[in-house]
């Protein structure tokens, strides 16, 4: 996808956060509430059970970040900057585990209207995020979600008004969860209406939920596979570029770089990706087949290209 097509299916991303909106407004009974109008806020996109939806947006910055220790920003802090779109984080910092928590959460709303309740048993997310049941991991879960319905997100286009929203709105629990026989363990939760931009057809990646749970805990391992899968052409970065992408704390950069080097090598193996190299320049270029979807905008793509 060309650096212009980018700009301009981030820039409608942030323009659906203002449509779906009004939408909500009009579905709440402030306007009369067009059939139209509501598609805006649905969560359309076709997938199974053995996958799941990643914005791109969210996997090419460090919002999700390659970390394991969380930081607290008390005052906003830039994040990303997407083809002219800042792209700012403040509270207790999302790592990789708030990302799977949220790909899930996605999935459960398959085909559900942005805005409304979803119901579902804590357990059945749990065995969705490949973890264990146990009371250990019913308490980190609710962790995350605490995490992602406090943590606030500032998106900034040149020239235009910035968005502040949270990306899960709200939840309902109850109180007693540790008592509570399996069967009444729930979560409510209602995701962000505004963000259904970031989840348009060209926004969103489709990954294998297998192959994303092969690959064990490391913070940037889960990154790059988010990263790298996201991007239909693998076009070469610098060690540095890829460092603040993903938000490393690594100081010194020989380090992050011998941490690179293992994350790709494990890429390679679970057959993620083909082959990678960091050239004398200190620019990593990657090999990977893209899927068939990819593949198929890569020929759009060169097919418009002018001929000479």
């Amino acid at each position: 996808m060309s650096a212009e097509s980018k700009n301009r299916s981030l820039e409608q991303s942030l323009e659906g956060l203002h449509r779906a909106m009004i939408a909500r407004e009009e579905r709440e009974g402030n306007q009369p509430k067009p059939t139209a109008t509501a598609k805006i806020i649905q969560f359309p996109l076709p997938f199974g059970e053995d996958t799941r939806a990643v914005s791109n947006p969210f996997a090419r910055c460090s919002l999700f970040a390659a970390v394991n220790e969380r930081q607290h920003f008390k005052d906003w802090v830039l994040i990303g900057e997407i083809n002219g779109v800042m792209i700012e984080f403040k509270g207790e910092q999302f790592n990789q585990d708030e990302h799977d928590t949220l790909i899930q959460l996605v999935k459960s709303a398959l085909h559900k209207e942005l805005g409304q309740d979803i119901e579902i048993p804590v357990n059945a997310i749990l065995r969705g995020l490949g973890r264990s049941t146990h009371k250990s991991q019913r308490q980190q879960f609710f962790k995350e979600i605490d995490r992602l319905v406090s943590g606030s997100i500032r998106f900034t286009p040149k020239g235009k008004p910035s968005y502040h929203g949270h990306i899960v709105e709200d939840t309902t629990t109850p109180q007693d969860q540790a008592v509570l026989p399996a069967y009444r363990r729930g979560l409510k939760y209602r995701l962000n209406a505004k963000f259904a931009g970031f989840y348009d057809p060209a926004n969103y990646t489709l990954i294998d939920r297998a192959e994303r749970q092969k690959l064990g805990r490391s913070p940037l391992l889960r990154w790059l596979h988010l990263w790298i899968v996201g991007n239909a052409e693998q076009y070469p970065h610098k060690v540095e570029t890829i460092r603040q992408k993903c938000g490393s704390k690594t100081k010194e950069l020989y380090a992050f770089r011998q941490a690179l080097r293992r994350s790709l090598d494990e890429l390679k193996t679970v057959g993620i990706i083909t082959g990678w190299e960091i050239d004398g320049d200190d620019l990593v270029h990657i090999g990977r087949t893209p899927s068939p979807s990819q593949q198929k905008h890569i020929t759009k793509k060169a097919s418009k290209k002018p001929k000479k």
